[in-house]
């Protein structure tokens, strides 16, 4: 994904935070101690926030478990 919702072309930064929240996705899926995956789920909920405020990404993180 290189663009955003309006079909412009992400800057560098929100390229950066795409890359970011889809890591956090992945990880989210890992199996991890109880702790650690707390604490993806409250990251990768903050960057979605973030992400779908900028119009870059639109999903409900329920769709993948979190």
């Amino acid at each position: 994904m290189a663009a955003d919702l309006l079909n412009s072309s992400f800057t560098g930064q929100e390229a950066k935070l795409v890359a970011v929240y889809e890591a956090l996705k992945e990880l989210a899926g890992d199996d991890m101690p109880p702790c650690a995956a707390s604490n993806v789920r409250v990251a990768l909920a903050a960057l979605n926030v973030a992400v779908i405020d900028l119009g870059l990404v639109y999903e409900h993180l329920t769709d993948y478990g979190c």
